[in-house]
């Protein structure tokens, strides 16, 4: 094992960790982050990035909006954030995530290829038009059933949510 797969495995871990264990929604939230923006660093490791795109964009970028849209619209304008801005251990883990990520914006400076010595691997490994080109040629048929599923599903949950409202 290498010292990026060591930090980074250690990094999603320990912001797991937080996430469960945190007392607060928000903060929880912000260790999700954490995880998320680890586990795509790992998946850069691993020679996927059309994965790490993926981890950030939909689940660091949309999924986890979403998940802090829903806490700020369930937080009641009476409720205080000065005992989580007063806490201690969240300033301390605020500054041991600012320290990862600092590590990564380095890590990404200096590249990955820099750092991980790797195997040969096929040409174009890992990269997006590849993956593209095997959806529409070896799977279209499953590409094509799970666009139908989602259609069928989208068109329930309009149905089911305008049954509720008439």
């Amino acid at each position: 094992m290498d010292l990026y797969f060591i930090v980074f495995a250690i990094m999603a871990v320990g912001a797991a960790l937080f996430t469960i264990t945190a007392r607060d929604a928000l903060p929880s939230a912000l260790g999700l982050l954490t995880v998320f923006i680890a586990l795509a660093a790992l998946y850069l490791h691993l020679h996927a990035p059309l994965i790490a795109i993926f981890q950030v964009s939909i689940y660091a970028g949309a999924i986890l909006v979403l998940v802090v849209f829903v806490i700020m619209l369930l937080i009641t304008p009476d409720e205080e954030l000065e005992n989580v801005q007063k806490n201690m251990s969240y300033r301390i883990l605020g500054a041991f995530l600012g320290a990862y990520l600092i590590a990564l914006l380095a890590v990404g400076t200096k590249g990955v290829q820099d750092l991980v010595k790797s195997q040969a691997l096929p040409e174009g490994f890992g990269h997006p038009s590849l993956i593209g080109s095997m959806f529409f040629k070896e799977y279209l048929l499953h590409f094509e059933v799970a666009s139908v599923l989602l259609l069928v599903a989208l068109v329930a949950a309009i149905y089911l949510a305008k049954k509720k409202n008439i």
